[in-house]
């Protein structure tokens, strides 16, 4: 790659952009030639790349990013992982022209972060994620000689693994007047927290299931279109003035779900109620709460995914909500074509029907098989002799309700 460079500087030629990726080697004596990646970078920065996407495998980060890849004018996408940043005494950052900056797994000294940021007027896209040395508060965002700092062009905001103090969220709409899309994935240091923003139209919060608390959050989002939460159920609360938005729910219990968190889990679906909602369950083995649920109201559900095999749960969570679908598990990741686990749901709720509990208006279920030629649901008719999982088309089950 360095005689490309450098026959392409040879000839006066610019570079649009640089991916460096540099891998680990299986030799655990290898040493990185680091003067060679500090030669690359440089090279390329002067010849007008304005695209720079950095990325070493190595977890001891003992490169140090060239203080001149902040001084560029030219830079305008810049991705960087696994180095450090590092500015110096003299250090001045001079990117007008930066619209998407991702951070990724590097070690930053102080504010170093902001300090870019405040001098990049035209930033839209900011990923910051595993920032050692990094906490986002007040103090270190906008205090300072940031004071006042208004990021007005941003649209798109991920934060990952970092420490976020709770504070960090108020005034949003001042601080970030035009944010579109909001990701708030596995950080710590924020408990109960307010949002309100007239400009976000996508918020997603990805939670801990084993050291994070509860989240409690208030949303005053009028232009909210997307939801997105993982994690222990939340307690939450939206004011909006939009009639069609949508709620991803995935929420994991690794115990048999006890009648509070039922009640609770309830309690989050008529909060959601006034949305689209597509819930996704991973629940422990058990569940004999049945007859300790009764008169809820049943906030419906668009689309239900459970990843469990306790027959008794579905008679629970039918009696705090009215699934429209459910189909195959789909968190975390999409499973395969695992039509033996619908079958045991389809024969599920098929007692359901029968049984006709007085909590449970159930009155039919049909099958549907997904259409792989037209890319659409399509009704399968069903005889004595077939069951759903017969083969291997990806199906799912439409439940009717009474009124």
């Amino acid at each position: 790659m360095n005689k490309t460079v450098e026959r392409y500087d040879k000839l006066n030629l610019k570079i649009e952009s640089l991916r460096l990726w540099i891998v680990r080697s299986d030799n655990a004596n290898y040493q990185y030639d680091y003067s060679l990646v500090n030669k690359l970078i440089m090279k390329a920065l002067k010849m007008g790349a304005t695209c720079l996407d950095f990325k070493i495998y190595d977890n001891d980060l003992r490169f140090t990013l060239p203080q001149q890849v902040f001084g560029s004018e030219n830079l305008v996408i810049l991705s960087v992982s696994r180095c450090k940043i590092c500015m110096g005494v003299d250090g001045k950052v001079s990117c007008s022209r930066l619209k998407s900056l991702t951070v990724d797994m590097v070690y930053v000294e102080g504010d170093i972060i902001w300090d870019i940021i405040s001098s990049c007027p035209l930033i839209e896209n900011l990923s910051l994620s595993i920032c050692n040395g990094m906490a986002l508060s007040p103090r270190s965002m906008f205090g300072k000689q940031n004071v006042g700092l208004v990021l007005d062009k941003l649209k798109c905001l991920l934060l990952s693994g970092i420490n976020v103090d709770t504070l960090f969220f108020n005034d949003f709409s001042s601080k970030f007047p035009c944010l579109k899309n909001l990701s708030v994935h596995r950080c710590v240091g924020y408990k109960g927290i307010k949002i309100s923003s007239p400009s976000l139209e996508c918020i997603s919060f990805i939670r801990n299931l084993t050291r994070d608390k509860i989240l409690r959050a208030k949303f005053d989002v009028p232009s909210i279109r997307k939801f997105i939460f993982s994690g222990p159920i939340p307690s939450l609360s939206f004011k909006t003035s939009t009639s069609i938005w949508e709620s991803y729910i995935s929420i994991r219990c690794w115990r048999s779900p006890s009648v509070t968190w039922i009640l609770n889990l309830n309690k989050l679906l008529k909060k959601l109620s006034m949305s689209k909602v597509y819930l996704s369950l991973q629940t422990g083995k058990g569940c004999d709460c049945a007859e300790d649920i009764k008169g809820l109201p049943k906030p419906q559900v668009e689309n239900l995914t459970i990843d469990s095999y306790c027959s008794e749960l579905f008679d629970v969570l039918f009696r705090c909500c009215r699934p429209i679908y459910v189909t195959q598990q789909w968190f975390p990741n999409v499973r395969t074509r695992n039509n033996d686990f619908m079958e045991f749901i389809y024969k599920r709720v098929m007692q359901e029907v029968s049984l006709k509990c007085c909590e449970c208006d159930l009155e039919e279920v049909d099958v549907e098989f997904f259409d792989e030629v037209v890319s659409a649901w399509r009704p399968r008719l069903l005889d004595a002799s077939t069951t759903p999982g017969a083969d291997k088309q990806i199906i799912r089950l439409h439940l009717r309700w009474g009124r």
